[in-house]
């Protein structure tokens, strides 16, 4: 028995050497400072960071900004393209009305309705080939 008191005064002895030395770490270091310099380091990696987004956004802002005025410059041309497909072919449609002595159709806007409007079958053939040799160009380009 006398070894197992032993064994255990070492235990306890060591348990005890353990406990002061955390209680003098603990005692030199000081915990609020500990945690203070922790909060200091925190927020200047937010701040960090938060500069690095900031920047990041305004460069593709910009970059967004670039794209949108090349795309609303290719879709105005592409506008500007087919409106005036679309006033040629009211054209020509008023062209083959007129030799076949029909009235002039009133001009519509859209194409699909111009290929509507004539009542006799050789002239909705021929306006519908016009139709499909414009959109033949018109897939070219």
């Amino acid at each position: 028995m006398s070894e197992q008191t032993t064994q255990k005064e070492k235990v306890m002895g060591k348990i005890n050497e353990i406990k002061k030395n955390v209680e003098t770490f603990i005692a030199d270091v000081n915990v609020n400072e500990l945690k203070e310099s922790l909060n200091t380091m925190v927020k200047d990696a937010q701040k960090d960071f938060s500069s690095l987004v900031d920047k990041d956004l305004g460069s593709l802002k910009t970059k967004f900004a670039k794209e949108k005025s090349i795309l609303e410059k290719k879709a105005k041309k592409f506008y500007d393209n087919h409106k005036k497909e679309i006033s040629a072919l009211q054209a020509k449609f008023d062209k083959l009305v007129k030799s076949n002595g029909k009235k002039v159709a009133p001009k519509v806007a859209k194409a699909a309705k111009t290929v509507a409007a004539p009542a006799k079958k050789k002239v909705a053939k021929k306006v519908a080939k016009v139709v499909q040799k414009i959109t033949k160009k018109s897939k070219k380009k």
